[in-house]
C-alpha cells in the first residue's frame, strides 16, 4: 500500500536527486549517474583526516570522501533534502552489519546539535543517518544522552578553533558501564567532535565507542 501511495504522489510531486536535482523514480534516493560519481572511503589507504594524540573512540567507519558530488549531497541534506541522509544511513548500515564487533553495539547516538541550531534547521542531519542505521541494524538509537551547548558552527572554523569548540559538547549523568556505543555524524574533518563525544561516553563507563560517519575529508600528507 505504501508503495502505491508513493507512486501516486510521485505523479504530482516527482522526486529529484538531492545531488544533481534531476528527476528520479519514486523508489530511488539518488540517481544512478550520481551514485557512480561518489567516491567511497577506502580504509586501507589510511586517508582519514584524524590526527589526535588522545583518541577515545576505538574504530571508525566512513561511507565516502567529502568532495565533489558527496559535498553537494551533504549541502542538500543540511538544506532540507533528507534523501542523501537516508542513503548514507543505508551505506553505513551495510558496513556495520559486516563488522562482527560493531554490529553488536548496544546503542547508536547521533552527534547532537544545540537547541538553537535545531530550531533554525528543524532537524539534526545526524539523526537522519542514525535513525536509518537503527532501523536497518536493530541497534537502538538514543538522543537524550549527549547534548550541545550554544557554540560556533564547526564547519566555519579552522582546525585549531574546531579543537577548542568541542568543549560545547556534554553528557547527562548516565550509567553506561560495559556498553558498546556507536557515535554517528554526517561529516568527519579533524575528528575532534566524535573524539570529544567518545571521551564523554567512556567517562560514563562505556566499554567501546565506535564512530560511523557518512563522509570524511582526506589526510593532507604535508601536515
Amino acid at each position: 500500500m505504501n508503495k502505491a501511495i508513493n507512486f501516486v504522489l510521485d505523479l504530482f510531486f516527482p522526486s529529484r536527486c538531492p545531488i544533481c536535482r534531476n528527476f528520479i523514480r519514486y523508489d530511488e534516493l539518488i540517481c544512478e549517474k550520481c551514485i557512480k560519481k561518489l567516491k567511497k572511503y577506502i580504509p586501507e589507504n589510511d586517508d582519514i583526516l584524524i590526527k589526535i594524540n588522545d583518541m577515545f573512540f576505538d574504530k571508525i567507519l566512513a561511507g565516502f570522501y567529502y568532495e565533489n558530488e558527496v559535498r553537494n549531497g551533504i549541502y542538500s541534506l543540511k538544506d532540507g533534502h533528507k534523501e542523501f541522509g537516508y542513503y548514507l544511513g543505508n551505506i553505513l548500515s551495510e558496513l556495520i552489519l559486516q563488522d562482527e564487533l560493531i554490529s553488536k553495539s548496544d546503542y547508536i547516538i547521533p552527534v547532537p546539535m544545540s537547541e538553537k541550531s535545531l530550531r533554525v534547521r528543524g532537524y539534526n542531519q545526524a539523526d537522519i543517518i542514525a535513525e536509518t542505521i537503527s532501523v536497518k541494524t536493530g541497534i537502538k538509537m538514543m538522543t537524550d544522552i549527549l547534548y550541545k551547548n550554544p557554540s560556533e558552527v564547526q564547519h566555519s572554523l579552522n582546525k585549531t578553533q574546531r579543537m577548542k569548540n568541542v568543549s560545547a559538547y556534554n553528557i547527562n549523568n548516565t550509567d553506561l558501564s560495559g556498553m558498546k556505543i556507536i557515535i554517528c555524524d554526517d561529516v568527519c574533518t579533524t575528528g575532534s567532535t566524535i573524539n570529544r563525544c567518545a571521551e564523554l561516553l567512556k567517562n560514563m563507563g562505556a566499554a567501546k565507542v565506535y564512530a560511523a560517519v557518512g563522509t570524511t575529508t582526506k589526510l593532507k600528507r604535508n601536515e
